[in-house]
């Protein structure tokens, strides 16, 4: 059951969405002349993404003696190899290492051209690598700072989107869950990290996530609230007394005018990137941690987002019902 949407988004930022329901509440409080048991919520909302620590995947490093080291002089495996164990190559951060291990994989092909006579060493290294790049892209995805703050990041709720935002944020995840599923399509380092940058500078998961934990906290407190205050009384021979249309004002301006709307961004944001979510959660690779992450925002809290908003719309429906009252409500 969802209310008709206007065609204008409230714009809310940091913090001013706990004031709209902060305002929609004690609206509906001083027309009942009744205190609003206010939540102690200040629209904090914590997603608690895992600790990077547990997000790890162990890595098994192929080793070479030095004299095979020196036998690859040919081509350019030892050069990256010889870069690998600088201190910076020691410390690459999750992209870079991913960048290393794919460059890896096509000079060892190539090498296997210009020295056949290492053809074994070299096709053994390549089916190891091979094995261990899943594992590899694993960390890109879990462990990248980027990746992090756009799952993860606790400022920001939903503002006024445009659909590039939303389009931008489902390219770049789609982008890299492509890096898993096909290997081997050239891999142009640029790109990955524009695809990164966007996704943290959108950080629009975390926008969505923090947004629908405050509007289920919000809308529960206050569906509660309302069923509290008995205003079937209020329309005495089914017809809405004075307050009762004062309230329907309230609802009118408050929920349908300015949290409706942000609703339905919340929702278009859910169902364009609901399947690359359930697709990134069934790669095997992913920690058990960071696919329940996925699984709580995307899937079970988005359950209980629904469920917050479609029982509130329901009191609404009922009273206004009871009351003779033909307000802009559809069950679409």
């Amino acid at each position: 059951m969802l209310v008709l949407l206007t065609s204008t988004l409230f714009g809310c930022g940091k913090n001013n969405l706990a004031q709209v329901f902060n305002e929609y509440q004690q609206r509906m409080a001083n027309v009942l002349d009744t205190p609003f048991e206010a939540n102690s919520n200040d629209g904090t909302i914590t997603l608690n993404y895992p600790p990077k620590r547990e997000l790890v995947s162990a890595i098994e490093i192929p080793q070479i003696d030095v004299k095979q080291f020196f036998a690859l002089n040919k081509c350019e495996v030892n050069v990256l190899i010889a870069q690998r164990n600088t201190p910076l190559g020691r410390t690459q951060l999750p992209s870079v290492r991913y960048l290393y291990e794919r460059n890896m994989l096509s000079a060892l092909a190539h090498c296997i051209q210009l020295m056949p006579e290492q053809r074994v060493n070299l096709e053994s290294w390549i089916t190891q690598k091979r094995r261990i790049l899943p594992l590899v892209w694993a960390n890109l995805i879990q462990t990248s700072d980027e990746i992090i703050n756009a799952l993860g990041n606790n400022s920001d709720f939903i503002t006024s989107l445009s659909s590039s935002d939303i389009q931008q944020t489902q390219s770049a995840l789609t982008y890299l869950l492509q890096l898993k599923q096909h290997p081997q399509v050239i891999l142009v380092p640029a790109e990955l990290e524009q695809h990164l940058q966007q996704l943290s500078k959108l950080h629009l998961p975390a926008k969505a996530w923090r947004t629908q934990a405050l509007m289920t906290n919000e809308l529960t407190t206050t569906t509660t609230w309302l069923k509290q205050q008995n205003l079937l009384t209020k329309c005495p021979d089914g017809q809405a007394s004075q307050n009762i249309l004062y309230l329907k004002n309230v609802f009118t301006l408050w929920f349908i005018e300015k949290i409706q709307p942000i609703a339905g961004q919340l929702n278009n944001v859910q169902y364009t990137l609901l399947p690359l979510y359930q697709s990134m959660s069934q790669q095997p690779e992913l920690t058990p941690q960071f696919r329940q992450f996925l699984a709580q925002h995307s899937q079970i809290s988005f359950s209980a987002y629904q469920q917050a908003i479609q029982e509130h719309v329901l009191f609404w429906q009922q009273l206004f019902k009871h009351c003779s009252i033909s307000p802009r409500v559809s069950t679409k």
